[in-house]
């Protein structure tokens, strides 16, 4: 699919990112964008979605074991032609820019979720940054909803996690969903977050299309059921990263794209030519 040009200037940003912004991404992890997306990237957005779920790569899955009305498909070998323009043309690029407060921006990998039928559950708590062989302050998920999400229905985060402990995280056994993805005493398991709410300073936005919730990979989030009086969710994340991030080591697999990035010492700037530059030298102005 060759994805046509967009028509929104990008210096027409919807949301014009502020001080208050910043400050709940740093110190929080996680911060909502209303209106975000103009209607032109909106349907960009939703299009690139629908190639993903039509043509799902090798990692495509059911994301939620033994549930049914749940699918997930990331990282897909041709995501070029259905992707580029949007991660070149939509502000995303540039929110990620002014909520680090950098000029450089590189584009991670894709993303794409559908639960429907009402009864798929809860996606269990877990950080990004743990499948991942990268670490820094400059990593951000835009979640894009294309439903009204009912704060019930939402994602749900950990504030403040992304600046504490990095776990060895779920591995999404439906019987245990603290059950570490890899045997390692490198990083600590998962508590129980969800048997034990109370204890945690949990937030979730109610989001309308349009609306992008941004996050720090390593934020712990999880949730997101639907159920009758939300019957479907379909989701769009998209991660990009920054200057300051380096090659991490991780005690089990290190991200779909881990094969083509072995060569990349832990600490050292994390870049390859895999990843496409978006914003500043290299990449678009």
């Amino acid at each position: 699919m060759a994805a046509a040009h967009l028509t929104e200037p990008r210096n027409q940003l919807p949301v014009q990112v502020d001080s208050n912004h910043r400050r709940g991404f740093y110190d929080d992890g996680v911060v909502c964008l209303r209106g975000a997306l103009g209607a032109d990237h909106l349907r960009a957005a939703r299009a690139a979605w629908e190639w993903s779920v039509s043509h799902p790569g090798p990692l495509a899955s059911g994301l939620l074991q033994d549930t049914d009305g749940a699918f997930q498909d990331l990282c897909n070998p041709r995501w070029r032609g259905a992707y580029e323009t949007l991660v070149r043309e939509s502000p995303l690029a540039d929110y990620a820019a002014a909520l680090w407060g950098a000029a450089s921006v590189w584009f991670l990998y894709e993303q794409v979720f559908r639960k429907r039928g009402g009864a798929a559950g809860r996606t269990p708590w877990h950080q990004d940054t743990s499948y991942l062989a990268l670490d820094g302050e400059h990593l951000v998920a835009f979640w894009i909803s294309f439903e009204s999400i009912p704060q019930a229905n939402a994602l749900e985060f950990v504030r403040g996690s992304h600046r504490a402990v990095l776990y060895n995280t779920s591995r999404f056994d439906p019987e245990d969903p603290t059950l570490p993805i890899a045997p390692s005493d490198d990083l600590p398991n998962l508590p129980d977050i969800e048997a034990g709410r109370g204890a945690f300073d949990i937030v979730g936005f109610a989001t309308e299309p349009g609306d992008v919730v941004a996050f720090h990979t390593s934020t712990l989030h999880g949730g997101g059921p639907v159920d009758r009086s939300t019957p479907e969710r379909r989701t769009l994340t998209l991660r990009f990263f920054g200057e300051d991030v380096v090659s991490a080591a991780r005690p089990g697999p290190a991200g779909p794209f881990y094969e083509d990035i072995q060569e990349l010492v832990p600490g050292e700037p994390f870049r390859h030519p895999r990843f496409l530059q978006v914003r500043g030298a290299g990449g678009d102005p």
